[in-house]
């Protein structure tokens, strides 16, 4: 709702106020306040955003829990998080371990994305966040995909008759295939942490005691996955932002 001030015996809109007061994920404050009345390409009315006390603002796959929308440059913006409140990126996926024997490298981890994303472009407001709730966190990386182990080689089968006389030939024999990769481990919900990194996966070996022609090559462990990376608690997307308040930020605020 716009909040009035008397001036001269007249009403001045001085702001609009948005309360959040349930559970709710992907917040986009320009779409709220454009539902409010508010007009982006004109209007320059401050906008306070109330997070309601034990609220919880989270996140979809790809998406941060709260952007700002690209709002008129002019408008001040101010974000109230309150008591218990919670603000949490999402956090990345466990990157994929392939098949063993397969040789292939293991799949990053997903990253995690930021709990609040200005993006008011080339803005010339106030911007604050006041975090007196329990966390806003950037949401933490997945752990990268272990390593596929690799292909066991081969040699042909050396057989002797009773004369002493040996040769190399078919069936073949085979080694072991490569030892999987661990996963990497995926970092605290909405804590801002990076996923580790999956091993990579174990060589493929040859048989023993058998000195006959390779039939099959051996082949190598696939690299381990890349761990994911962690979002901001408050991404400033280049404008200069006030953090502040009782609460912790889990990430960076820049």
């Amino acid at each position: 709702m716009f909040m009035p001030i008397v001036q001269g015996g007249q009403s001045v809109v001085s702001a609009l106020t948005l309360d959040i007061t349930s559970n709710t994920s992907d917040v986009n404050i320009l779409t709220l306040a454009t539902a409010a009345g508010y007009n982006a390409s004109t209007d320059t009315t401050a906008i306070i955003v109330n997070v309601a006390s034990g609220v919880a603002i989270t996140a979809t796959s790809g998406n941060p829990a709260m952007r700002t929308g690209a709002l008129n440059a002019a408008s001040n913006l101010t974000i109230n998080i309150a008591s218990s409140a919670t603000v949490c990126g999402f956090d990345g996926a466990q990157g994929s371990t392939p098949a063993q024997s397969t040789g292939n490298a293991g799949g990053a981890g997903g990253n995690g994305t930021d709990a609040i994303l200005f993006e008011i472009t080339s803005g010339t407001g106030t911007y604050e966040v006041v975090n007196d709730g329990t966390h806003v966190g950037g949401g933490s990386g997945g752990g990268g995909g272990g390593g596929a182990g690799g292909h066991a080689g081969a040699r042909t089968t050396l057989s002797c008759d009773d004369k002493g006389g040996c040769s190399c030939g078919h069936p073949n024999q085979y080694g072991s295939h490569g030892a999987q990769g661990s996963a990497g481990s995926n970092g605290a919900s909405c804590r801002a942490q990076n996923g580790s990194a999956g091993t990579a996966g174990g060589n493929g070996s040859y048989p023993g005691g058998n000195s006959c022609p390779i039939a099959v090559t051996a082949t190598n462990g696939g690299a381990g996955g890349a761990g994911g990376t962690a979002g901001k608690a408050v991404n400033k997307g280049g404008l200069t932002v006030t953090t502040s308040g009782s609460g912790t930020y889990y990430g960076a605020t820049s």
